[in-house]
C-alpha cells in the first residue's frame, strides 16, 4: 500500500488521546491524527506526526493519499455515517484499508436493553464526565454520545459498500474488561450476541460502481 518511495501514511479519525497513533508508531512512516478538538489534539501532540482539527465529513486530505484509515470508538458519536464513508473512500488509495472498532451495535443494546440500563445506571459516566468539567452538561453529554444505544452496523456496512468499498462486519467483546476478555475474548460472536462492532473495508484497486450492484 505504500507509495513509491514506500512511505506509508495512517490517518487516524477521531483520534482522541491518541491510543492508535501510538500503536501505529513503526508500523507506518507518518500518522496523522484527526479530530474535531484541537484541545484534545495539543494533549497529544507528541504522539503523531502531524494533528488536524476538522470533521469527519469534510477531510481536509488529498484524494487517494493514506494507505489506512482507523476509527476507533468514533461512529456512535455521529449523527450520520454517510459522509465519514465517502471521505474515506475518497482519501484511500486503491489497496487501502478502513478500520473500525469498539462501538456498540443497535442490535446488541435491543436484546440487552434492560441489563445495560441497569450497568449504565451503576456505571454513570455522565456524572463522572460531570464532575470532570463544568462545561459537560446533559445536553452536552447526550449530543457527544449521539449513538450511545448502538450504531446501526448493517447500516454502515451498506454506506461503505455505496462508498465503493468492500466491507465486512463482525461482533465481538475483547477490550472492555479483563473478565469478558478471559471469557469470550477470542470469540466472534452473530450479530446481537457482542457489544462491539469491528469493520474492516478495502478500496479495491480498479473498482467500478457496477461491479458492486
Amino acid at each position: 500500500m505504500a507509495d513509491a518511495h514506500g512511505h506509508a501514511r495512517l490517518l487516524d479519525l477521531g483520534s482522541g488521546s491518541g491510543v492508535v497513533s501510538r500503536e501505529a508508531r513503526g508500523v507506518f512512516d507518518e500518522t496523522i491524527a484527526l479530530d474535531l478538538s484541537p484541545a484534545i489534539l495539543a494533549a497529544s501532540e507528541t504522539v503523531s506526526d502531524r494533528r488536524i482539527a476538522a470533521d469527519t465529513d469534510a477531510l481536509p486530505i488529498a484524494d487517494e493519499s493514506v494507505d489506512a484509515v482507523t476509527c476507533f470508538a468514533v461512529l456512535h458519536h455521529l449523527y450520520d455515517a454517510g459522509g465519514l464513508a465517502r471521505e474515506v473512500a475518497r482519501v484511500l488509495k486503491p489497496g487501502g484499508v478502513f478500520w473500525s472498532d469498539h462501538d456498540m451495535d443497535l442490535a446488541f443494546y435491543s436484546r440487552f436493553r434492560w441489563p445495560l440500563k441497569v450497568y449504565r445506571r451503576l456505571r454513570a459516566a455522565d456524572e463522572k464526565y460531570a464532575r470532570a468539567s463544568s462545561d459537560i452538561d446533559a445536553e452536552t453529554y447526550a449530543l457527544a454520545e449521539f449513538r450511545e444505544n448502538g450504531v446501526d452496523g448493517q447500516r454502515i456496512v451498506g454506506q461503505l459498500r455505496d462508498a465503493r468499498l468492500h466491507p465486512e462486519a463482525s461482533f465481538h467483546w475483547f477490550g472492555l474488561t479483563g473478565l469478558t476478555n478471559r471469557l469470550f475474548g477470542e470469540r466472534v460472536c452473530a450479530r446481537g450476541w457482542a457489544p462491539l462492532l469491528s469493520i474492516t473495508a478495502v478500496k479495491v484497486q480498479g473498482d467500478h460502481p457496477e461491479k458492486l450492484l
